[in-house]
Parts: structure tokens; C-alpha cells; sequence
């Protein structure tokens, strides 16, 4: 089991290591990716500084939560985008038939296919998420750590989820949009207050939409720490980790049975 894990951690950070030598072949571009979603980040943040310039509080969160819920959100997006960027192109690449060359290979094809892209830009969200991260928190290891824990924990959930909404397209052909717009929901949720919003968009949020579980617990276990809430997010992660594969992979039984013919026939 160890040496099955280490092997999964080594293949991965291979496919990591190519991708970033891939993206740095053109420095120029690579530098200027990440340095302009670096700024969108900080843009995003000024409509806030100037609202709380004039109010203290929104519904029972201050700006410093709102520092937070932002470096929890870029970190756990960058978490995705870097490691597993494969979840964004997944309806792509299972309506035309781009899953062939990862079946004959040896390692499982949700993995491969997941590490096989990375978003270089993304770079810019994660040193946006740490640089926040600094500022708002006094600084040490060991919250260093928690939070490094914490916005890899909300990179599974939205990696997961995006394989959910993504493997769809087994069953409704290419479904690329609807997959992009509820990712896009996703991450758009995780950058408001969830004091904002009504008990029934927020029973959606920790549901149906999981931005509660990606970024609003997160902030509130770095806040006000406990097991329970911990524990929570724990058992959420594996259990949208492990529903996950098994959406793709019962979508996957579709796929092998004839589902390719279709859509290279339709094209």
C-alpha cells in the first residue's frame, strides 16, 4: 500500500515537472501569465477595501475574513489548475475520444488523464493565495502548513467536482458548457461571504455546489479551529474524492461500448 502511494506521488510530480519545463519554454509568456492573474486577484480585492472603508462588517464578516476566504479560494483553484488541470478539459477530451491514448496505458486513466494538463497562469494564484495568506495571519510553520492542508483540500474538492459535473457528458454527449458554467458557479460562490446568502443557497453551497466545503470552512477552521469542523472537512473531501471516480468510471463502462463510433461519426 505505501509503495503503491509513493509510486502514485512520484508519477505525479513527474507529470508536474514536465509541465512546468513545458510552460517555461517561453518565459516571456509564462512570466506575464502569471504576473496578470497575479493583478486580477489584487482587482478583485479593491472592490472590497473600498467597502469596507466605509462599513465595518457585512453580515458578520470583516475584511480580514475576506482576506482569507480569497487565499483559501486562489490557493485550492491554484491546487487544481497546477496539479490536476486535466479536470478542466474532461468533456473534451471523453466526447472526442481523447481518453483512447490514456486506456492502453498502465496507470489508472481518472489520474493520468487529471495530471496530464497544468494552467501555468495558475502561479499567479498561488502567490497571490500565500502573500495574503502572510499578511493577514501571523506568520509561523505550523499555520503555514495548516494552510497548505487546508487550500490542497479545497483543490480536491473542486477537482472533484469538476470530474462529476465533466463525466456528465458519458451520459448527455458533450456537455463542455454546463460542465464550465457549474465550475464557474463554483468558484464565483467561493469568493462572496456566505452570510450573504439565504439557509437554502447555503444548504446548496455545502450540497449540491460545494463552495462551503472549498473555501468557507477552511476559513472558518483556520479562524476558530476545531476537530469536529476538521473532521467534517476530512470526510467530505474522501467522499466526494471517492464518488467522483465513481461517476467517471461507471461513465467510463459508456465510453468503452461504443460511445467513441458515435461522436466520430457525428463529426
Amino acid at each position: 500500500m505505501l509503495t503503491e502511494v509513493k509510486r502514485t506521488a512520484k508519477f505525479v510530480f513527474q507529470y508536474f515537472s514536465a509541465n512546468l519545463q513545458s510552460a517555461m519554454e517561453y518565459r516571456g509568456a509564462f512570466l506575464s501569465q502569471i504576473v496578470f492573474m497575479f493583478l486580477n486577484n489584487l482587482m478583485l480585492l479593491f472592490f472590497w477595501w473600498v467597502l469596507f472603508a466605509k462599513i465595518d462588517s457585512l453580515n458578520g464578516w470583516g475584511l480580514e475574513q475576506i482576506l482569507l476566504l480569497y487565499a483559501v479560494t486562489s490557493g485550492a483553484y491554484a491546487c487544481q489548475a497546477l496539479l490536476f488541470g486535466g479536470s478542466f478539459t474532461l468533456s473534451s477530451s471523453i466526447a472526442e475520444g481523447r481518453l483512447d491514448f490514456y486506456l492502453v496505458l498502465p496507470r489508472p486513466v481518472l489520474l493520468h488523464v487529471l495530471v496530464s494538463r497544468s494552467f501555468p497562469a495558475a502561479w499567479g494564484n498561488l502567490a497571490f493565495s500565500l502573500l495574503i495568506f502572510m499578511l493577514t495571519v501571523s506568520p509561523s510553520v505550523g499555520r503555514l502548513l495548516g494552510f497548505i492542508i487546508l487550500i490542497a483540500a479545497g483543490g480536491v474538492v473542486m477537482t472533484s467536482f469538476a470530474v462529476i459535473v465533466h463525466s456528465l457528458s458519458f451520459w448527455l454527449g458533450y456537455g463542455a458548457q454546463l460542465a464550465d458554467q457549474l465550475g464557474e458557479a463554483l468558484l464565483s460562490f467561493s469568493l462572496y461571504p456566505e452570510s450573504i446568502f439565504s439557509a437554502v443557497t447555503r444548504l446548496i453551497l455545502y450540497t449540491l455546489i460545494p463552495a462551503g466545503f472549498a473555501a468557507y470552512l477552511p476559513v472558518k477552521i483556520m479562524r476558530e479551529f476545531t476537530w469536529a469542523h476538521l473532521g467534517l472537512l476530512g470526510a467530505f473531501v474522501l467522499g466526494i474524492a471517492v464518488l467522483a471516480r465513481q461517476i467517471f468510471y461507471r461513465g467510463l463502462q459508456r465510453y468503452e461500448s461504443g460511445n467513441l463510433v458515435v461522436v466520430n461519426a457525428a463529426d
